[in-house]
């Protein structure tokens, strides 16, 4: 009798536990969640133009009907982020993996390991680089920089032997590309703990160095005090704190300032509107990073109304220069800054006057790694 009444609750426990996960599942199909936050990627979704004729489909099997529907399961599964969780927990601290979804720890710092630069990816980003020097810079009479930033996968390549991308083909094919441009080599200047540990970006009060040697190369470091007062901000979650889903603990934030700093002001010529270089509201938003520059905006003008100089100079940038170009205000009367990840640079000309002004292209590597720019 033990034994029956044993077989039994434990049927019945399996069904219950098949029917709990099939409601689940059938509301995940119901009510799909549209985006993960913690992966910050759209999910895959049910797929709408279904045919015998898609089902059958063989050809090509990444996007036939069938992967669609493979791929809206896996991530519609019930209590997903939970099984991120496990997977990743059990991978870093019981099996002892040094990887987990790409992505490693080292010293408490997170990065992700790629394997390479794609090459028709390179290509493309520094040929839009290539287009706006042609059309702006070329015979603009101004000084002409350009600086790459790397990922911490190089750090982790150089200080702990992981795979890298080859940096030193990255860094001659910008060179060769734009030949009229004066390289700035930051690469010797960083080390890991400059960067956020949970975050793919540098922090402000570590890249001291990455100033001194764009300054120098601009002719600026005798504008720049370099004394700042250091600020903070607890509870950074940056890209990497949910991606991994080990929820380590968050970085502190430090941002600097002093009396020029602070009298700086920032027009956004998308909005019209007038604000700081530190945007408090969007420290709070899904990117705490955007508190810089108030984030990804198509063009700005710093301008510094304690300046010793008429000077000015323009920064095509990426994230990374949202940090950093604050720190060069002392030495401009105003500062440009450029995205064209969100705005055509065939508009420029008629919003910024590129005559006699200095230019510096600042981009990561894996910005120029994807096909970002327009």
């Amino acid at each position: 009798m033990n034994d029956k009444i044993k077989h039994i609750v434990v049927t019945a426990t399996f069904i219950v536990f098949l029917a709990f996960f099939v409601v689940f599942c059938i509301g995940g199909f119901i009510n799909p969640v549209e985006k993960s936050e913690s992966e910050r990627r759209d999910l895959a979704q049910l797929p709408t133009d279904i045919t015998w004729e898609s089902i059958l489909n063989t050809k090509d099997a990444e996007t036939s009907t069938i992967k669609q529907f493979e791929n809206f399961t896996v991530d519609q599964f019930p209590f997903r982020e939970w099984f991120r969780s496990l997977k990743a927990n059990l991978a870093m601290h019981v099996f002892n993996l040094n990887e987990n979804n790409g992505l490693v720890i080292e010293d408490g710092y997170i990065a992700k390991v790629e394997s390479d630069f794609n090459p028709d990816l390179v290509e493309y980003s520094v040929g839009r680089l290539q287009h706006i020097y042609e059309k702006y810079l070329k015979d603009n009479g101004g000084e002409k920089f350009v600086c790459l930033v790397p990922d911490k996968n190089y750090l982790l390549a150089r200080d702990y032997g992981y795979p890298s991308p080859d940096y030193d083909w990255m860094a001659q094919t910008v060179q060769s590309a734009l030949p009229g441009m004066t390289y700035i080599d930051i690469f010797d200047k960083l080390e890991l703990s400059d960067y956020y540990r949970t975050d793919t970006h540098w922090s402000q009060d570590k890249i001291g160095d990455v100033v001194d040697e764009i300054s120098a190369a601009l002719g600026v470091s005798d504008r720049l005090s370099g004394t700042y007062t250091e600020n903070s901000l607890e509870d950074f979650k940056g890209v990497y704190y949910l991606q991994s889903a080990l929820y380590p603990t968050p970085d502190t934030l430090v941002y600097l300032t002093n009396d020029v700093l602070d009298a700086c002001t920032v027009y956004d010529y998308e909005t019209g509107k007038t604000g700081s270089i530190y945007d408090f509201e969007q420290f709070e938003s899904d990117d705490g990073y955007n508190f810089f520059l108030s984030g990804t905006r198509a063009l700005l003008r710093i301008d510094n109304p304690n300046a010793t100089t008429d000077e000015e100079l323009i920064v095509f940038r990426d994230s990374f220069g949202s940090s950093l170009i604050p720190l060069l205000a002392e030495g401009y009367k105003s500062i440009y800054v450029v995205d064209i990840r969100y705005v055509m640079p065939d508009m420029l000309g008629g919003m910024i006057d590129f005559e006699n002004k200095d230019v510096l292209y600042m981009y990561s590597a894996l910005v120029l790694n994807q096909k970002a720019f327009r």
